[in-house]
């Protein structure tokens, strides 16, 4: 019954008969007209890509480059680092307080790789560094002529001091701080410093004052060798043995190029012959560990072998850079490191200026006054940011001395350059 009803009234609807037909005709037609209204003023907040096009390459030539023109790697990589990270890339200098960064300058080598990465760190190119002022400690013509054209081709952010005082006196290098500020030291001859570090060293310094500096976490630190070592971030390496190829300075940094070393079974580093320009060579896996290489012997300590000995620096440096070739610099990572007191290199710090200030006159060794001897008076530790990750070439008694070779003679710095021309520099 009910289906003959439906039939009955869908064939009145077709024959117009239906006194409901016109109605519904005309309710459809109106929905019709307002589906279309609505689509039309509709605008979707979602842009659809825009077709290819050809880049304008006059234009873009002479456009400032754009900071940072590379991205790096972060030591954060490990689960637990990351809103670390974020946090650290969120954070903002309070306001009214400067960042200045104080370069302690005298070997344009060192700096010609180091600019890059200053310049990577003005507020303009998304760092903290307001501003650098250079305090010099060199009489070589040719180191004065390059800080010359520092000076001259950023005239507003780098100033410049020089001293008067030779050797290891540095009671002068501090003058010129001012209350209010914060003051990041740079040794010259640092040759990588990671995006996140220096904000990261400076916002831990600033939030807690009652430590009297903040160290970066830096390669080629004495007692943070034995850190390091014990982090897993030490690769097995060894000195190549000399060959009669006139040497070339390598454009390559990566680990991924080398060659394994393929010396003699009774070969021992201690009694190696050095050779200008060597480089230094990963051992097979399943040949040989750390414990046939210089960095087995390091101990935690004041001094020793990661002060000394050039050999332990220059494992750490190629382990570096293998870390840093397959984006594992998070092996480096800790949150934080209290020396209580025992002596710490000071090549990349952080300090406030109200504390310096109060230090009154800095005595000739600068490190061991503030590190120890202040920080014991006042009872305010020295700490070490985990999270601030940065490379120092060498100790001086890695150099060469006493008729001894030393660091200069493997290709450690021509590695560290080709890394930041391909970078981190803008040309």
């Amino acid at each position: 019954m009910v289906l003959a009803l439906r039939n009955g009234f869908m064939n009145r609807m077709r024959n117009g008969k239906s006194s409901w037909a016109w109605p519904i005709r005309i309710a459809g037609l109106v929905g019709f007209l307002v589906t279309v209204l609505l689509l039309t003023m509709y605008r979707p907040s979602v842009r659809l890509p825009s077709l290819p096009h050809k880049p304008d390459v006059e234009k873009s030539l002479k456009e400032p480059p754009t900071w940072p023109p590379k991205p790096l790697p972060y030591n954060h990589a490990l689960e637990g680092h990351v809103e670390n990270l974020r946090e650290i890339e969120r954070w903002q200098v309070p306001d009214g307080m400067e960042v200045i960064g104080i370069v302690f300058y005298g070997r344009r080598r060192f700096v010609k790789v180091l600019n890059c990465y200053l310049q990577r760190n003005l507020v303009e190119h998304g760092g903290v560094i307001d501003r650098y002022h250079f305090v010099v400690k060199t009489h070589d013509a040719e180191d004065l002529a390059y800080l010359d054209e520092l000076l001259a081709a950023n005239p507003t952010k780098y100033t410049a001091q020089y001293t008067t005082h030779d050797g290891f006196d540095y009671s002068e290098m501090w003058g010129f701080v001012e209350r209010g500020n914060v003051y990041v030291k740079i040794d010259d001859d640092v040759l990588f410093i990671e995006d996140s570090t220096i904000r990261s060293i400076v916002k831990r310094k600033v939030e807690h004052p009652e430590y009297i500096m903040v160290s970066a976490n830096l390669v080629v630190q004495f007692s943070f060798a034995w850190i390091h070592y014990h982090l897993g971030a030490i690769h097995p390496y060894l000195p190549e043995e000399p060959t009669t190829e006139e040497y070339v300075p390598t454009t390559s940094w990566r680990k991924s190029e080398l060659p394994y070393w393929n010396g003699p079974e009774d070969f021992d580093f201690k009694n190696f012959t050095v050779p200008d320009h060597h480089r230094w060579l990963p051992i097979a896996p399943g040949t040989g560990g750390n414990e046939i290489t210089p960095i087995a012997d390091i101990k935690y300590m004041v001094g020793g072998s990661g002060w000394d000995d050039w050999m332990v620096g220059a494992q750490q440096h190629y382990s570096f850079l293998e870390n840093l070739e397959k984006d594992e610099l998070w092996r480096y990572a800790f949150d934080m490191w209290d020396v209580h007191y025992d002596r710490l290199s000071i090549n990349l710090m952080a300090i406030l200026g109200d504390d310096v200030v109060d230090m009154g006159s800095m005595p000739k060794d600068d490190e061991e006054f503030i590190t120890m001897i202040y920080s014991k008076k006042t009872g305010k530790h020295v700490v070490a940011d985990g999270h601030g990750l940065a490379v120092h070439h060498a100790y001086w008694v890695m150099g060469a001395h006493d008729g001894k070779k030393g660091m200069e003679t493997t290709d450690i710095l021509d590695r560290y350059r080709a890394y930041a021309e391909e970078n981190i520099c803008v040309h």
